[in-house]
């Protein structure tokens, strides 16, 4: 009897663990899109964050903490401050796909909106991007989590290969978008908690 006692116990606590690491982790992917058009892509995704918007602001714009929000970030840096307070930021990433490599080089300007949302230019010249301009809109939610859209059109200034290149990389982007969100999550309740 004893021993189906523990066991039920021992159940219990597992079910019990798995249905707190559930609750504890509740960043949803609502929706990608992601299209190749030219030499353009542009691709959006939406996501609701089980954090507060203000700790979730504060990842997004840390530059030396961007790097924990994706494995593929291999450098991030301010390299220079406005009057007007935008910024000048490079990001360096290396991608993978298949067996072909690539670094991705933005320098782009940062603007922060009032209300909090980003805006992000490239800088031609001082990347491997021709154009690009992104905007991250964060906002919060009745139940106390967030809501994150970010739409983004940018213009490489790189070869990728034709027709099966734009399909690896909408696979791509769909993974690290769903890395990305999961750890500005954890990395935004972490800072909240610190609060």
């Amino acid at each position: 009897m004893k021993a189906r006692r523990g066991t039920g116990v021992a159940r219990c606590s597992v079910v019990w663990g798995l249905l707190w690491s559930a609750l504890a982790c509740g960043s949803t992917l609502e929706s990608t899109a992601f299209d190749f058009a030219g030499a353009q892509y542009h691709y959006r995704f939406s996501a609701r964050l089980a954090a507060p918007t203000p700790a979730v602001r504060a990842v997004v714009n840390d530059v030396d903490q961007l790097a924990q929000t994706n494995d593929s970030i291999r450098l991030s840096r301010v390299l220079s401050t406005n009057p007007d307070g935008s910024w000048v930021r490079q990001l360096r990433l290396r991608q993978c796909v298949l067996v072909f490599c690539f670094d991705i080089d933005f320098v782009e300007r940062v603007e922060e909106a009032p209300n909090g949302d980003l805006r992000t230019s490239v800088l031609p010249g001082r990347g491997n991007f021709r154009q690009g301009e992104t905007v991250w809109q964060i906002t919060p939610l009745a139940d106390g989590g967030t809501r994150m859209v970010m739409e983004s059109r940018q213009e490489p200034d790189f070869w990728i290969p034709p027709v099966i290149g734009p399909l690896i990389m909408k696979r791509t982007f769909t993974r690290e978008v769903e890395e990305t969100i999961v750890n500005i999550e954890r990395l935004a309740r972490a800072h909240a908690e610190l609060r």
